[in-house]
């Protein structure tokens, strides 16, 4: 029973539980903008669909980076050996048939948004693209896919029982998280800038330098929530605000401290997803048991305390 047991966390484990609250986060709120906030209903069926496509974007992530996960030394199933090669690559295949299925008998619009997502994390991590590799499109690929698409497939997702009106300001609300959600990703490449260096990657990072890396990130967040104002997304001033002093004080050590960066990054990511439960107190309850799940696991499984 415990070796199955074990198994069955391994497998979890597998699908990124802590990196799921991003995805679902954009998706809630553009749901909101999109005819949550007049009760439309649905909001489960994007969450499912956002989770299987979450994990075949990431569990795709780590089928192509197991060398390097391993050189940097992140603790991932699959770079750990705990799930074999061809059950993350199934796993991959019926997240992503999974995602198309629930959005077959919904709008054209919305089928597309899936496709598309699927094939930019396809290009983001699988040969010979690679975009994640490839600095400035690495960048792009983390503002389109993970902010401003998943924002969108939100919108249209509520929109099409609300009748929610497309409009500038509709895309422009996207725009600013595409924008937060690269900045966050450029804090993101400085802790494996070493590693990456090491097998060829060509990283922000890696091409700018840490110093340079963390200052736009930095101006991003400051960006993200000025456009928060403007458009009329509070929880994402707020979360700048919250945010900005924890992203300062990582860039203000004199010597680079890994720990503050994902600090900040964990601090962004959270305040952001527990404002959205505002609006959706329901969401709730996914965060506990993503968090929870993924420090139970960690401590007890790898013996690390994360988070």
């Amino acid at each position: 029973m415990r070796k199955l047991l074990t198994q069955i966390a391994d497998f979890v484990a597998f699908w990124r539980p802590l990196l799921l609250i991003p995805i679902w986060t954009p998706a809630l709120l553009g749901f909101w903008a999109g005819g949550g906030n007049q009760g439309t209903k649905g909001a489960t069926d994007l969450l499912i669909t956002t989770t299987l496509l979450g994990i075949g974007i990431y569990g795709l992530n780590q089928i192509f980076d197991a060398p390097g996960d391993r050189l940097n030394r992140k603790n991932l199933p699959l770079a750990l050996g705990f799930i074999s090669p061809l059950m993350a690559k199934i796993t991959v295949f019926l997240a992503f048939a999974g995602a198309v299925i629930m959005t077959i008998d919904r709008t054209l619009l919305t089928l597309t948004l899936i496709v598309v997502a699927i094939v930019l994390g396809v290009c983001y991590s699988a040969p010979p693209m690679r975009l994640k590799d490839r600095g400035y499109l690495a960048l792009a690929a983390n503002c389109l896919g993970h902010g401003f698409l998943i924002y969108i497939l939100g919108f249209a997702w509520a929109a099409e029982k609300s009748g929610a009106r497309w409009n500038w300001i509709v895309f422009a609300r996207a725009l600013s998280y595409a924008v937060a959600f690269g900045a966050v990703y450029l804090f993101t490449t400085v802790p494996d800038a070493d590693g990456d260096r090491k097998v060829g990657k060509k990283t922000l990072a890696v091409i700018w330098g840490a110093r340079k890396t963390m200052a736009f990130g930095l101006l991003g967040v400051f960006l993200a929530g000025a456009m928060g104002v403007a458009f009329g997304e509070t929880a994402l001033f707020l979360t700048a605000v919250v945010s900005v002093p924890f992203y300062w004080r990582a860039i203000s050590e004199p010597t680079i401290d890994n720990h503050k960066i994902v600090r900040a990054n964990q601090v962004a990511v959270l305040v952001l997803a527990l404002l959205t439960c505002f609006y959706m107190p329901q969401y709730l309850a996914l965060i506990f048991a993503a968090i929870v799940f993924s420090a139970l696991y960690n401590r007890i499984r790898l013996k690390v305390k994360y988070p």
